[in-house]
């Protein structure tokens, strides 16, 4: 017997935005210090009243106009005018942005002078990004991409930020919901339309495009976290044996002694790290202590740092002395130690094989090198240009998203993380006998899914319920 008790409502409550829009608020968009031109902005309700404070005309919105700006009978500067009117402006207020020269003294006055006007005050951190977010004039998608704008170092980072903003995540996270809502709705109409004659093939029709999406957001979370690498950048340890040259190969990779570089064996015993681009990516190389079971306290100490540093990074690059009789039992030691140490590694990171380098090959000879292996010596030039081209290699796999969908963030994946499981877990209902059950997954999957936007609409559900069953009560 169907329980008389109402189901838990598959609506999902709509993102409240609560801001104080009645600030007319004023901020340097350009960064501090002398320059030849610096943009001051202004947005909120009197933003269209700054030029009078300074005893210029506004000009029409949209356009632009030269004035001088006066405080009283002082001249302040001259500057270009450019003002916007709500909602056609990034913020969706009325803006107004002046163009000064970039003179500290001249741009201290401005600010000052508005800083005394009444309704004006300097801007909260990210403030105007904000607003524009509160008005509907970007998502959080978008905020994102243009916070990875502004602080991409490479071309592949920027190439990101601009496809996040143009909606390499959005278009498929909307078109996610869009079906989840047409798939609630179906759920929706079992529950209250039990009596009703709905058609035979709702649950199998149910259950084959849950399946599908499932399907779909798995393949988007199934991409070695490449956004997110190409986002924060790729750490790569040196790992190996005392003396087996990895201080030589930073020194190689820096361009210059990062690293003391000694006969003495021990003579790293802290890690020293490197910075610079791969394949388009940050990278950054740490240099670890050599991995020995003889040491002293603060070598021991070294060791371990060492192994946690390959606990973190994305790539391990075990690098051993080819003029030791004992390289390859040098490699299968590391190989061990690390796999043991690194088996609780939760990020997973190191799921893929190391990278194996058989340094000072020029004093050896050494047979067959391995196949997953290169054999090289870091003091000569056209070796080290090989190593480093076989390191962009490997790093290039996991950094290119290999779907059109982009994950950059945590947040991104974990609240898609949250939709398939919740999604999974929907379709173990009987849809027939449990509907509500599985109507309450389905709503935790659109919550989930609207957290990457940060928008979530009840009358998407609501309009669907109506339009597909023609229910007209």
């Amino acid at each position: 017997m169907r329980s008389s008790v109402k189901p838990i409502n598959l609506e999902v409550m709509t993102m409240r935005k609560v801001t104080n829009n009645s600030d007319t608020i004023f901020a340097l968009a350009t960064p501090p210090g002398r320059s030849a031109i610096a943009v001051i902005r202004v947005s909120g309700p009197q933003a269209l009243a700054v030029p009078a404070l300074f005893g210029a005309a506004c000009p029409a919105a949209g356009t632009f106009a030269v004035a001088r700006l006066y405080d009283g009978a002082f001249l302040i500067d001259e500057a270009v005018l450019l003002c916007m009117q709500g909602p056609r402006s990034s913020t969706g207020e009325d803006v107004c942005e002046l163009h000064c020269h970039g003179s500290i003294a001249a741009v201290r006055a401005v600010l000052d002078k508005l800083a005394d006007a009444k309704g004006f005050r300097l801007a909260e951190a990210g403030e105007f990004t904000r607003r524009g977010f509160i008005n509907d004039k970007i998502d959080l998608l978008g905020v994102e991409g243009l916070a990875d704008l502004i602080d991409a170092d490479t071309p592949l980072q920027l190439q990101q930020a601009w496809a996040q903003i143009d909606g390499a995540l959005r278009g498929p996270v909307e078109t996610w919901r869009a079906h989840l809502v047409g798939l609630a709705s179906k759920l929706e109409a079992l529950i209250d339309f039990a009596d009703e004659d709905l058609p035979q093939t709702v649950d199998m029709d149910l259950r084959r495009q849950t399946a599908l999406l499932i399907a779909d957001i798995g393949r988007i979370l199934d991409d070695n976290r490449a956004g997110e690498l190409v986002r924060d950048g790729v750490v790569v340890a040196l790992i190996g044996p005392v003396n087996a040259g990895k201080s030589t190969i930073l020194n190689g990779l820096a361009g210059r002694a990062a690293a003391i570089v000694s006969e003495e064996a021990g003579t790293t015993r802290d890690i020293i790290s490197i910075r610079l681009e791969l394949a388009g990516v940050p990278t950054t190389i740490l240099d670890t202590a050599g991995v020995r079971d003889a040491a002293g306290a603060v070598e021991s100490e070294g060791i371990r740092r060492a192994i946690e540093a390959a606990q973190n990074a994305d790539l391990v690059v075990l690098v051993v002395d080819a003029a030791t009789p004992s390289w390859s039992q040098d490699i299968a030691n590391l190989t061990e130690n690390l796999t043991e140490n690194l088996a609780e590694n939760i990020a997973g990171n190191l799921a893929r094989p190391p990278m194996i380098v058989l340094n000072k090959a020029d004093k050896a000879v050494i047979g067959t090198v391995p196949a997953d292996a290169i054999a090289m010596s870091a003091h000569n030039d056209q070796d080290m240009a090989q190593f480093i081209d076989l390191l962009a290699e490997k790093i290039r796999p996991l950094n290119l998203a290999q779907h059109s969908a982009i994950i950059t963030r945590v947040r991104h994946r974990r609240a898609l993380q949250d939709a398939h499981l919740a999604l999974q877990a929907g379709l173990r209902h009987d849809f027939h006998s449990a509907p509500e059950l599985a109507a309450e997954d389905f709503r935790h999957a659109a919550t989930a899914l609207g957290r990457i936007t940060g928008y979530v609409d009840v009358e998407e559900l609501l309009g669907q319920i109506f339009s597909t069953f023609c229910i007209g009560k």
